[in-house]
């Protein structure tokens, strides 16, 4: 090894930096508390905590430039790993040491693999109704499906990731070799509502996009953009206006005629699959006496898988989960609802594989400590008894 590689992991495994890297943490979650009173949790999380480097506007006109929560997780990740556990010294006399920083490793990589593999959503049921779709609170995804009788069904999906960084100056075309035409996405807003035009010949069909203040809550943001389509034999383009509304039962889905087929472009929630059907059979709703606010509620759901179908109890603190996925009783409506009103429930929707992670790590660390405590404690009493003796 270099004197200058031996350097480096000398720096990264120093309890010097560790001491950095917590402050660097701590500032972080302070920013990051004090940004999401003014532009809510979402963004708060986006900005602080899942990002490399960000800039913070001190006093709104000094930028500072910091490194994000992501990458100060991983380096204390690193540092814990060589410092605590590479190079520490290996005895019997200090290993409950060592297992308790494995447990704090543990928890880290329970944080990025919950960050990158989990999926979050919501499903919402009225009394009778089933589903085992959910949809996102806060991603979204085009989706071009073709519906003509010829290969109906068959979908191509654009995620956000590649469109959702688009400025209302922007543009910007996705190709697929199997579709027979392009798509373009121009004047793209993170929210926005749809309007007659005053200038007829300046919009779509009479309609232009009018972009909003975003929402200080997520999940109440309806992006939209201009979009053209265009098709590979012949250039004609047809033009169509892609709103986020559609996602809560608005305008339907913009369809299109290409080569005598006719396809559908959505810009909606994200959706997956859960592996089961639920069947919201009863929806159980108790308030404290006098007032409107709930005291209780819970669901009676019915789970089918295949030709198995059981029975289930969703309460607040109890939720369902099976094969990876959970179920939480998250809210219910509507709100004003009268004794003979039908109701609704919505469960929040949680794949995570390091769902557990945190509570084996939190066992190992407890086991660490106390077998370190045991110890210091053991060989403190023999030396007391050295000294009586």
């Amino acid at each position: 090894m270099t004197s200058l590689a031996r350097s480096i992991l000398q720096i990264l495994a120093s309890y010097g930096f560790a001491i950095v890297l917590l402050a660097l943490l701590f500032l972080l979650t302070l920013l990051g508390t004090l940004e999401q009173v003014d532009h809510g949790l979402y963004e708060a999380q986006k900005k602080y905590f899942e990002s490399f480097f960000l800039v913070y506007e001190l006093y709104d006109a000094i930028p500072i430039p910091l490194p994000g929560g992501y990458l100060v997780m991983a380096l204390l990740f690193v540092n814990m790993l060589f410092g605590a556990i590479l190079r520490a010294p290996k005895s019997w006399t200090r290993p409950g040491m060592l297992i308790a920083h494995a447990g704090i490793l543990i928890m880290l990589l329970g944080g990025y693999v919950t960050y990158h593999f989990s999926e979050r959503g919501h499903m919402t049921l009225y009394e009778g109704e089933s589903s085992d779709a959910f949809e996102s609170y806060h991603d979204w995804e085009i989706v071009i499906t073709e519906t003509g009788a010829h290969g109906a069904g068959r979908q191509w999906v654009v995620s956000q990731e590649d469109f959702l960084d688009l400025q209302p100056h922007d543009s910007r075309t996705f190709h697929a070799i199997d579709l027979p035409f392009d798509l373009m996405l121009e004047g793209f807003h993170r929210n926005c509502m749809v309007q007659p035009a005053a200038v007829p010949a300046q919009s779509v069909d009479g309609f232009v996009l009018v972009p909003q203040p975003r929402s200080r809550e997520a999940e109440q943001n309806l992006p939209g953009a201009y979009a053209v389509v265009v098709e590979k034999a012949t250039g004609r383009t047809q033009e169509g206006i892609l709103w986020g509304w559609s996602a809560r039962g608005g305008p339907l889905p913009w369809v299109v005629d290409v080569g005598g087929a006719a396809w559908s472009i959505d810009l909606r929630r994200w959706r997956g699959r859960t592996p089961f059907t639920i069947v919201l059979d009863k929806f159980i709703h108790e308030q404290h006496p006098g007032t409107h606010m709930a005291s209780n509620y819970e669901s009676v759901v019915t789970q089918i898988e295949g030709d198995t179908r059981r029975q289930v109890q969703i309460r607040m603190n109890e939720p369902l989960r099976h094969k990876g996925y959970t179920l939480f009783q998250s809210s219910f409506g509507p709100k004003n609802a009268g004794p003979n009103d039908r109701m609704y429930s919505v469960f929040e929707v949680v794949r995570n594989p390091a769902d557990q992670w945190p509570l084996y790590s939190c066992i190992i660390i407890t086991i660490g400590m106390s077998l370190h405590f045991i110890q210091r404690l053991y060989g403190y009493l023999k030396r007391e008894q050295r000294k009586r003796s």
